[in-house]
Parts: C-alpha cells; sequence; structure tokens
C-alpha cells in the first residue's frame, strides 16, 4: 500500500482517496450482485443454523448420556445398599436363632440341675429314714434283748 499515488504526465499526484460506495452501472450486473450477497447471506445464516443445531443435539445426547451414566450408578449404590441389608439382616437372625438356641440349652440344664438337686435331696432323704428305720430295729432288737435277759 502506497500513500502517494502520482501521475508524471500531469503531474497530478492523488494522496488520499476515500471510497464512500461502490455500485455497478449496469442493473443487470447490480442484480446479480445483490442475489449473490443475499445467497451468500442465506447460506452463512443456514450454516450457522445447521452448526447451532448440531451443538445443541450434542450437548442433549451428552446429557441424556450422563443422566443414563447417573441412574446405573444409582442402580449400583442402591443394590449395594439393599445387598448390605439383606448381609445385616440375616446375621441378626443368626445371632437370633443363637441366642435361641443358647438360651434353651442352659434352660434344659437348669432343668437338669435341678432335677438332679431334687433327686439328691430325694436320696438323701430315704438314706435317713433308712438310717432312723435301722436304728429303730436296732433299738428294738436290743431292747428286746436286754428284756429276755432280765
Amino acid at each position: 500500500v502506497r500513500d502517494v499515488f502520482s501521475f508524471p504526465s500531469n503531474k497530478l499526484v492523488i494522496t488520499n482517496i476515500d471510497i464512500q460506495s461502490v455500485e455497478p452501472v449496469d442493473q443487470r450486473t447490480k442484480d446479480a450482485l445483490s442475489y449473490s450477497v443475499q445467497q451468500a447471506i442465506e447460506i452463512t445464516t443456514k450454516s450457522q443454523e445447521a452448526s447451532a443445531r448440531h451443538d445443541a443435539e450434542r450437548k442433549a445426547q451428552e446429557a441424556v448420556g450422563l443422566l443414563e451414566r447417573q441412574k446405573l450408578k444409582d442402580q449400583i449404590e442402591a443394590e449395594k445398599a439393599r445387598r448390605a441389608l439383606l448381609e445385616l439382616q440375616a446375621e441378626s437372625s443368626a445371632v437370633q436363632s443363637m441366642g435361641s438356641a443358647k438360651a434353651e440349652a442352659r434352660a434344659r440344664a437348669e432343668a437338669a440341675q435341678i432335677e438332679m438337686q431334687a433327686e439328691l435331696e430325694q436320696a438323701k432323704l430315704r438314706a435317713q429314714a433308712q438310717k432312723i428305720q435301722s436304728e429303730s430295729e436296732l433299738e428294738e432288737t436290743r431292747m428286746k434283748q436286754e428284756a429276755e435277759l432280765t
């Protein structure tokens, strides 16, 4: 770009040009240029619309994908929680049944101990009764013998 444009033949020097507008002289050229500019604007607009629509569809698909992933993660977490609950319920049932069995065994052991103590006491009483009876028979025999001697 030159700052100065000079014509040596007539010594004309042009230092600055200000172009306000350029219009073709021929009407057909003017119409064709207008149509061409209009077509270029339409093509650019349609291209921008298609690009925006494509971006919106891509973002919507990404959002749906993220939502599906989150649903799957939530389902996995729910299944883990349900599994943990079932494990705790099974453990609780095992502890409960073990406690019941332990209590039942303790009750049987206490019942057997009470029964044995009762039998032991009964045997002591029988032995005491036998001793008394034997002593009484012995005393009776001794008294008979003394009575026979006297």
